[in-house]
Protein backbone atom coordinates (compact mmCIF):
# COMPACT_ATOMS: atom_id res chain seq x y z
CA UNK A 1 0.00 0.00 0.00
CA UNK A 2 1.76 3.24 -0.87
CA UNK A 3 1.98 6.10 1.51
CA UNK A 4 -0.62 8.85 0.77
CA UNK A 5 1.14 12.65 1.54
CA UNK A 6 -1.24 14.49 3.53
CA UNK A 7 -1.44 17.95 1.98
CA UNK A 8 -4.03 20.87 3.63
CA UNK A 9 -6.47 21.91 1.60
CA UNK A 10 -5.99 25.44 -0.13
CA UNK A 11 -7.95 28.42 2.24
CA UNK A 12 -11.21 29.18 1.65
CA UNK A 13 -11.91 32.08 -0.10
CA UNK A 14 -14.36 35.06 1.51
CA UNK A 15 -17.63 34.66 -0.37
CA UNK A 16 -18.70 37.70 -2.04
CA UNK A 17 -21.35 39.92 -0.74
CA UNK A 18 -23.81 40.68 -3.18
CA UNK A 19 -22.82 44.03 -4.68
CA UNK A 20 -19.62 43.68 -3.52
CA UNK A 21 -16.62 42.76 -5.94
CA UNK A 22 -13.03 42.94 -6.54
CA UNK A 23 -13.19 46.54 -8.14
CA UNK A 24 -15.42 48.09 -5.11
CA UNK A 25 -12.83 46.70 -2.19
CA UNK A 26 -10.80 49.74 -0.73
CA UNK A 27 -7.92 50.22 1.29
CA UNK A 28 -7.62 52.39 3.88
CA UNK A 29 -3.92 52.31 4.30
CA UNK A 30 -1.66 55.06 2.16
CA UNK A 31 1.07 52.69 0.78
CA UNK A 32 4.12 55.42 0.01
CA UNK A 33 7.84 54.60 -0.21
CA UNK A 34 9.75 55.30 3.02
CA UNK A 35 11.58 58.45 1.33
CA UNK A 36 8.52 60.07 0.95
CA UNK A 37 6.96 59.56 4.32
CA UNK A 38 9.92 61.41 5.34
CA UNK A 39 9.66 64.43 3.12
CA UNK A 40 5.96 64.57 5.11
CA UNK A 41 7.10 64.34 8.46
CA UNK A 42 9.75 67.61 7.60
CA UNK A 43 6.87 69.52 7.75
CA UNK A 44 5.19 68.51 10.92
CA UNK A 45 6.13 69.21 14.80
CA UNK A 46 8.77 66.91 16.48
CA UNK A 47 5.63 65.80 18.81
CA UNK A 48 3.77 64.66 15.76
CA UNK A 49 7.00 63.13 14.57
CA UNK A 50 7.19 61.38 17.84
CA UNK A 51 3.68 60.11 18.29
CA UNK A 52 4.21 58.76 14.72
CA UNK A 53 7.40 56.67 15.50
CA UNK A 54 5.77 55.84 18.58
CA UNK A 55 2.86 53.86 17.20
CA UNK A 56 4.18 52.27 13.87
CA UNK A 57 7.41 50.43 13.96
CA UNK A 58 7.60 50.51 10.44
CA UNK A 59 8.18 54.55 10.78
CA UNK A 60 10.75 53.98 13.75
CA UNK A 61 12.91 51.39 11.81
CA UNK A 62 12.41 52.45 8.12
CA UNK A 63 10.82 56.47 7.64
CA UNK A 64 12.91 58.03 10.44
CA UNK A 65 16.25 57.45 8.87
CA UNK A 66 14.85 59.76 5.61
CA UNK A 67 13.81 62.48 8.02
CA UNK A 68 16.05 65.82 7.78
CA UNK A 69 14.10 69.05 9.38
CA UNK A 70 13.20 68.87 13.30
CA UNK A 71 10.59 71.12 14.56
CA UNK A 72 10.99 71.48 18.61
CA UNK A 73 8.22 73.61 20.56
CA UNK A 74 8.44 72.84 23.61
CA UNK A 75 11.67 72.22 25.97
CA UNK A 76 9.74 68.79 27.20
CA UNK A 77 10.89 67.26 23.59
CA UNK A 78 14.66 68.21 24.52
CA UNK A 79 15.19 64.83 25.76
CA UNK A 80 18.42 62.60 24.68
CA UNK A 81 15.75 59.28 24.86
CA UNK A 82 14.20 60.80 21.88
CA UNK A 83 17.21 62.06 19.87
CA UNK A 84 18.26 58.62 20.16
CA UNK A 85 15.35 57.30 17.62
CA UNK A 86 16.86 59.23 15.18
CA UNK A 87 20.54 57.42 15.48
CA UNK A 88 20.57 56.47 11.99
CA UNK A 89 19.07 59.51 10.22
CA UNK A 90 20.62 62.23 8.05
CA UNK A 91 18.69 65.17 10.39
CA UNK A 92 20.28 68.26 8.63
CA UNK A 93 18.39 71.11 10.61
CA UNK A 94 16.66 71.73 14.19
CA UNK A 95 14.39 74.61 14.53
CA UNK A 96 13.96 75.23 18.45
CA UNK A 97 10.98 77.81 18.68
CA UNK A 98 10.44 77.49 22.75
CA UNK A 99 13.74 79.18 23.53
CA UNK A 100 12.68 83.15 22.97
CA UNK A 101 9.43 84.69 24.11
CA UNK A 102 8.70 88.30 23.13
CA UNK A 103 6.70 89.56 26.18
CA UNK A 104 4.83 92.18 24.55
CA UNK A 105 4.85 92.07 20.61
CA UNK A 106 2.62 95.14 20.44
CA UNK A 107 4.80 97.45 21.58
CA UNK A 108 7.83 98.87 19.23
CA UNK A 109 10.66 98.29 22.71
CA UNK A 110 9.93 94.32 22.54
CA UNK A 111 11.30 92.64 25.96
CA UNK A 112 12.48 89.28 25.42
CA UNK A 113 13.12 86.28 27.87
CA UNK A 114 14.68 83.66 27.52
CA UNK A 115 13.74 80.06 28.94
CA UNK A 116 16.43 78.53 30.96
CA UNK A 117 14.99 74.71 30.88
CA UNK A 118 15.02 75.23 27.34
CA UNK A 119 18.91 76.56 27.37
CA UNK A 120 20.22 73.68 29.27
CA UNK A 121 18.69 70.81 27.41
CA UNK A 122 19.95 72.43 23.80
CA UNK A 123 23.82 71.27 23.75
CA UNK A 124 23.31 67.44 25.08
CA UNK A 125 19.81 67.22 22.28
CA UNK A 126 21.99 68.11 19.65
CA UNK A 127 25.22 66.21 20.14
CA UNK A 128 22.52 62.94 19.02
CA UNK A 129 22.70 64.88 15.49
CA UNK A 130 26.53 64.00 14.13
CA UNK A 131 24.92 65.32 10.92
CA UNK A 132 23.25 68.57 11.72
CA UNK A 133 24.63 71.41 9.99
CA UNK A 134 22.16 74.25 10.88
CA UNK A 135 20.17 74.60 14.42
CA UNK A 136 17.76 77.87 14.66
CA UNK A 137 17.41 79.25 17.98
CA UNK A 138 16.02 82.86 16.99
CA UNK A 139 12.20 81.61 16.04
CA UNK A 140 9.56 82.03 18.96
CA UNK A 141 6.66 80.07 19.56
CA UNK A 142 5.04 81.88 17.03
CA UNK A 143 7.24 81.16 14.16
CA UNK A 144 8.34 85.35 14.33
CA UNK A 145 11.92 84.99 13.21
CA UNK A 146 14.08 87.47 15.86
CA UNK A 147 17.06 87.64 14.62
CA UNK A 148 16.62 91.08 12.55
CA UNK A 149 16.11 92.79 15.88
CA UNK A 150 17.21 91.12 18.88
CA UNK A 151 19.00 93.24 21.29
CA UNK A 152 20.66 92.37 24.49
CA UNK A 153 19.29 95.69 25.51
CA UNK A 154 15.38 94.27 24.78
CA UNK A 155 16.57 90.70 27.61
CA UNK A 156 15.52 90.39 30.86
CA UNK A 157 18.38 90.62 33.25
CA UNK A 158 17.86 87.40 33.99
CA UNK A 159 18.03 86.49 31.06
CA UNK A 160 21.17 87.76 29.75
CA UNK A 161 23.29 85.11 32.29
CA UNK A 162 21.24 82.76 30.97
CA UNK A 163 22.49 83.52 27.44
CA UNK A 164 26.19 83.30 28.64
CA UNK A 165 25.98 80.36 29.90
CA UNK A 166 24.45 78.52 26.42
CA UNK A 167 27.28 80.35 24.40
CA UNK A 168 29.88 78.65 27.18
CA UNK A 169 28.35 75.26 26.79
CA UNK A 170 28.18 75.50 23.26
CA UNK A 171 31.86 76.64 22.92
CA UNK A 172 32.72 73.23 25.18
CA UNK A 173 30.99 71.21 22.28
CA UNK A 174 32.74 72.38 19.71
CA UNK A 175 35.91 72.36 21.36
CA UNK A 176 35.55 68.96 22.37
CA UNK A 177 34.47 67.57 19.18
CA UNK A 178 30.80 66.72 19.92
CA UNK A 179 29.65 69.70 17.66
CA UNK A 180 30.97 69.52 13.77
CA UNK A 181 32.63 72.69 12.86
CA UNK A 182 29.95 72.49 9.28
CA UNK A 183 27.36 73.14 12.85
CA UNK A 184 25.69 76.47 12.24
CA UNK A 185 23.86 78.02 15.12
CA UNK A 186 21.32 81.33 14.75
CA UNK A 187 20.27 82.89 17.55
CA UNK A 188 20.53 85.28 20.49
CA UNK A 189 24.18 85.84 20.89
CA UNK A 190 25.16 83.99 17.39
CA UNK A 191 25.01 87.05 15.28
CA UNK A 192 26.83 90.61 14.79
CA UNK A 193 25.29 92.87 16.90
CA UNK A 194 23.55 90.52 19.21
CA UNK A 195 26.53 89.25 20.78
CA UNK A 196 26.25 89.41 24.76
CA UNK A 197 29.79 89.35 26.27
CA UNK A 198 30.93 91.12 29.45
CA UNK A 199 32.12 94.61 27.04
CA UNK A 200 35.05 94.66 28.94
CA UNK A 201 38.90 94.52 27.55
CA UNK A 202 40.11 91.01 27.11
CA UNK A 203 36.67 89.46 27.92
CA UNK A 204 36.85 85.71 28.37
CA UNK A 205 33.19 84.80 26.92
CA UNK A 206 34.45 86.58 23.73
CA UNK A 207 38.17 85.09 23.68
CA UNK A 208 36.02 81.39 24.37
CA UNK A 209 34.27 82.17 21.63
CA UNK A 210 36.67 83.03 19.12
CA UNK A 211 38.51 80.44 19.66
CA UNK A 212 35.76 77.42 19.60
CA UNK A 213 33.24 78.71 16.71
CA UNK A 214 34.21 77.41 13.28
CA UNK A 215 36.36 79.68 11.37
CA UNK A 216 34.20 81.75 9.52
CA UNK A 217 31.47 82.39 12.43
CA UNK A 218 34.69 83.65 14.48
CA UNK A 219 35.92 85.50 11.57
CA UNK A 220 32.78 87.60 11.34
CA UNK A 221 31.85 88.40 14.69
CA UNK A 222 32.72 92.07 14.42
CA UNK A 223 30.48 92.63 17.48
CA UNK A 224 32.23 91.38 20.06
CA UNK A 225 34.47 93.30 22.49
CA UNK A 226 37.77 92.32 21.77
CA UNK A 227 40.00 94.21 19.04
CA UNK A 228 40.25 93.73 15.93
CA UNK A 229 44.10 92.41 16.13
CA UNK A 230 43.57 90.43 19.43
CA UNK A 231 40.82 88.23 17.03
CA UNK A 232 42.51 87.92 13.73
CA UNK A 233 45.50 87.05 16.21
CA UNK A 234 43.46 83.76 17.67
CA UNK A 235 41.50 82.84 14.59
CA UNK A 236 45.18 82.79 12.88
CA UNK A 237 46.38 80.63 15.66
CA UNK A 238 43.43 77.86 15.02
CA UNK A 239 44.42 75.24 12.48
CA UNK A 240 43.49 76.35 9.26
CA UNK A 241 43.38 79.89 10.62
CA UNK A 242 46.11 81.38 8.34
CA UNK A 243 44.75 79.66 5.39
CA UNK A 244 41.09 81.16 6.33
CA UNK A 245 42.42 84.67 6.51
CA UNK A 246 44.32 84.69 3.72
CA UNK A 247 41.71 84.09 1.18
CA UNK A 248 39.92 86.40 -1.09
CA UNK A 249 36.78 86.13 -0.32
CA UNK A 250 37.72 87.73 3.30
CA UNK A 251 38.46 91.16 1.39
CA UNK A 252 35.65 91.18 -1.11
CA UNK A 253 33.46 90.46 1.74
CA UNK A 254 34.19 93.44 3.98
CA UNK A 255 34.87 95.56 0.42
CA UNK A 256 30.81 95.21 0.51
CA UNK A 257 30.49 96.16 3.67
CA UNK A 258 30.16 99.75 3.18
CA UNK A 259 27.76 102.53 3.30
CA UNK A 260 26.75 105.05 0.89
CA UNK A 261 26.16 108.77 2.15
CA UNK A 262 24.57 111.27 -0.30
CA UNK A 263 26.71 114.28 -1.75
CA UNK A 264 26.49 117.29 -3.75
CA UNK A 265 27.93 117.05 -7.26
CA UNK A 266 27.64 120.28 -9.34
CA UNK A 267 26.88 119.59 -12.69
CA UNK A 268 27.19 122.79 -14.05
CA UNK A 269 27.20 126.21 -12.47
CA UNK A 270 24.73 126.23 -10.17
CA UNK A 271 23.20 123.44 -10.92
CA UNK A 272 23.35 120.24 -8.19
CA UNK A 273 22.38 116.82 -8.02
CA UNK A 274 22.80 114.36 -5.36
CA UNK A 275 24.56 111.45 -5.95
CA UNK A 276 25.40 108.44 -3.58
CA UNK A 277 29.60 108.20 -2.08
CA UNK A 278 31.23 104.68 -0.70
CA UNK A 279 32.26 105.16 2.90
CA UNK A 280 33.60 102.80 5.32
CA UNK A 281 33.65 101.92 8.95
CA UNK A 282 36.50 102.07 11.28
CA UNK A 283 36.06 98.60 12.16
CA UNK A 284 35.99 97.65 8.42
CA UNK A 285 38.89 99.61 8.04
CA UNK A 286 41.23 98.38 10.98
CA UNK A 287 40.28 94.67 9.75
CA UNK A 288 41.10 95.50 6.25
CA UNK A 289 44.75 97.22 6.94
CA UNK A 290 45.50 94.23 9.54
CA UNK A 291 44.31 91.29 6.69
CA UNK A 292 46.68 93.14 3.74
CA UNK A 293 49.56 94.09 5.85
CA UNK A 294 49.46 90.49 7.58
CA UNK A 295 47.76 87.89 6.17
CA UNK A 296 46.52 88.33 2.78
CA UNK A 297 48.61 88.58 -0.45
CA UNK A 298 46.51 91.53 -2.39
CA UNK A 299 48.23 90.48 -5.39
CA UNK A 300 45.73 87.83 -5.48
CA UNK A 301 42.62 89.73 -6.04
CA UNK A 302 41.18 89.92 -9.27
CA UNK A 303 40.12 94.21 -10.10
CA UNK A 304 36.99 92.38 -11.62
CA UNK A 305 36.03 91.56 -8.35
CA UNK A 306 37.22 94.53 -6.34
CA UNK A 307 34.36 96.54 -8.59
CA UNK A 308 31.61 94.23 -8.00
CA UNK A 309 32.21 94.39 -4.26
CA UNK A 310 32.21 98.07 -4.55
CA UNK A 311 28.56 97.53 -6.70
CA UNK A 312 29.16 97.67 -10.11
CA UNK A 313 26.70 95.50 -10.83
CA UNK A 314 24.47 98.82 -10.70
CA UNK A 315 24.30 101.09 -13.75
CA UNK A 316 25.10 103.92 -11.73
CA UNK A 317 28.56 105.30 -11.46
CA UNK A 318 30.34 104.34 -8.30
CA UNK A 319 31.68 107.22 -6.09
CA UNK A 320 34.51 106.92 -3.30
CA UNK A 321 35.44 109.38 -0.79
CA UNK A 322 39.04 110.40 -1.10
CA UNK A 323 40.24 109.07 1.67
CA UNK A 324 39.21 106.05 1.36
CA UNK A 325 40.27 105.58 -2.03
CA UNK A 326 44.17 106.28 -0.86
CA UNK A 327 43.37 103.89 1.56
CA UNK A 328 42.64 101.22 -0.75
CA UNK A 329 45.39 102.29 -3.36
CA UNK A 330 47.83 102.25 0.00
CA UNK A 331 47.22 98.65 0.80
CA UNK A 332 47.37 97.47 -3.20
CA UNK A 333 43.90 97.21 -3.82
CA UNK A 334 43.57 97.18 -7.39
CA UNK A 335 40.91 100.45 -8.34
CA UNK A 336 40.47 101.22 -11.40
CA UNK A 337 40.42 105.06 -12.13
CA UNK A 338 38.14 104.72 -15.24
CA UNK A 339 35.71 102.65 -13.36
CA UNK A 340 35.36 104.55 -9.63
CA UNK A 341 35.14 108.62 -9.15
CA UNK A 342 36.62 110.03 -6.33
CA UNK A 343 34.38 112.56 -4.28
CA UNK A 344 36.27 114.83 -1.10
CA UNK A 345 34.47 114.36 2.03
CA UNK A 346 33.73 118.00 2.07
CA UNK A 347 31.05 117.29 -0.10
CA UNK A 348 29.21 114.69 1.98
CA UNK A 349 25.71 115.81 3.47
CA UNK A 350 25.98 113.53 6.32
CA UNK A 351 28.89 112.35 9.07
CA UNK A 352 27.47 109.17 9.63
CA UNK A 353 30.63 107.21 8.54
CA UNK A 354 32.27 109.36 11.26
CA UNK A 355 30.13 106.81 13.98
CA UNK A 356 30.56 103.06 12.42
Amino acid sequence: MSKTELVAPPPKRRREEKGEGPSTQRSTHIHLPSEIWGDVMDFLSFKDVLTCSAVSNTFLKEVMSFVKYLHICSRHELRVSYAKRFARSDVEEINVYCLITCLDPEDNQESFSICQNTACRIVPFLTHFPKVQMCGLDVDANGINLHYYFRDSFLQPDSVEIVRSLVRSICGAYQSGAFSQRLKIYGPAFQAGTFICYKESGCSLCRMYCTSFPLVEAVNARAICLPVQDRLDIIAGRPKGKKTLSSPSLVLELLKHHVEVPFKLETSPGVHITEQAIVFGKQVVEELEILCKKYFDVKKLDPEQVLDALGSDSEEEIWLVKKYHEFLADLGIPISETDIRVVNEANLLSDVHLHM
